[in-house]
C-alpha cells in the first residue's frame, strides 16, 4: 500500500515549521520527507520523518517515488518533476510568488526591481513551471523599506498560512482551483546572475539604484558588487529603517 505524501525540500527551516503545523492538525504522519541532491541530509533534522534524498533526473528515484506516494510536494525545491511523476502521482508546488506573477527564481527579488506585487501560491504541477492549476494564494504588503530578506520572511508566513489553511483539503481532495489568468512573467537563476555585477558608469534613477540594493540585500549573502580600479570585487548591500 502506497503511503499518502512526501515532500521534497531544500529548505530546512520552512518544512521544520510546516511539520510542526502538521503535527498541530494530528496529520504528521501522513508525511514523509526528502532533500534533492542540491541539499544534504547532514543539513536537516526532522528525526523519522526526514528519510530520503532524491534525484528526480534519475529514473530509479523516480520511480521509488511514484510506487511508494500517493502525492508529491514541492517545498522549495530546486528540481523541476519530470512528466513522469507528474502523470503518477498528485504534485503540487507552495510557491514564494503570486502566480502567474514573478514565476521561476527568487520572486521577492524580481518584485522589487519591477515593482510588481508579490505573496504566495498554493497550486498544483503540470508541465509549465509554477503554472498549474492555483488552489490558493494571497498577497503580501511589500514596502519601501523591505528588503529581499524581509520580504522573504514574510511571503514565507504567507506560505505557512496557506500550507495551514488547505492542506487537510487538499488530502481529502476536496478542493477547488482556478486557472492563472495568463501565463504572467517567469524568471531564471540566469536572470538573477545577470542583476549582480553593478556597473559604476550606469546612470540610474536614485529610486532604481535603492530598489536594486535592497533587492538583492538578503541578510549575510554576498550578491550585488562591483569591481573598483585596482580589480578588487566589492559587495553592497543596504541597510533601511522605517522612521517614526
Amino acid at each position: 500500500m502506497k503511503k499518502k505524501a512526501l515532500i521534497i525540500t531544500d529548505n530546512f527551516k520552512i518544512c521544520s515549521k510546516i511539520n510542526q503545523i502538521n503535527q498541530i492538525l494530528g496529520i504528521d504522519s501522513e508525511f514523509s520527507f526528502a532533500t534533492s541532491i542540491y541539499s544534504s541530509i547532514k543539513d536537516f533534522n526532522l528525526s523519522d520523518r526526514y528519510l530520503k534524498q532524491y534525484n528526480l533526473k534519475k529514473d530509479n528515484d523516480v520511480e521509488e517515488i511514484i510506487n511508494n506516494y500517493e502525492m508529491v510536494f514541492s517545498i522549495h525545491s530546486k528540481q523541476i518533476f519530470p512528466k513522469i511523476l507528474i502523470d503518477s502521482c498528485k504534485c503540487y508546488n507552495l510557491h514564494p510568488g503570486y502566480i502567474p506573477i514573478n514565476r521561476g527564481w527568487y520572486p521577492q527579488v524580481f518584485a522589487i526591481i519591477n515593482n510588481t506585487p508579490v505573496g504566495a501560491t498554493f497550486h498544483e504541477i503540470d508541465e509549465n513551471l509554477d503554472l498549474g492549476r492555483i488552489i490558493d494564494r494571497e498577497f503580501v504588503k511589500k514596502e519601501s523599506w523591505d528588503t529581499s530578506f524581509t520580504l522573504y520572511n514574510k511571503i514565507v508566513n504567507k506560505e505557512l498560512e496557506l500550507w495551514e489553511r488547505n492542506i487537510l483539503n487538499v488530502l481529502k481532495g476536496d478542493y477547488m482551483t482556478i486557472e492563472p489568468e495568463n501565463n504572467g512573467s517567469i524568471y531564471f537563476k540566469k536572470d538573477f546572475y545577470n542583476l549582480l555585477k553593478l556597473d559604476l558608469n550606469e546612470k540610474v534613477t536614485v529610486k532604481q539604484f535603492i530598489d536594486r540594493l535592497r533587492a538583492l540585500t538578503f541578510d549575510s549573502y554576498d550578491n550585488l558588487f562591483f569591481i573598483d580600479e585596482n580589480g578588487q570585487k566589492v559587495y553592497v548591500s543596504i541597510n533601511l529603517k522605517k522612521g517614526e
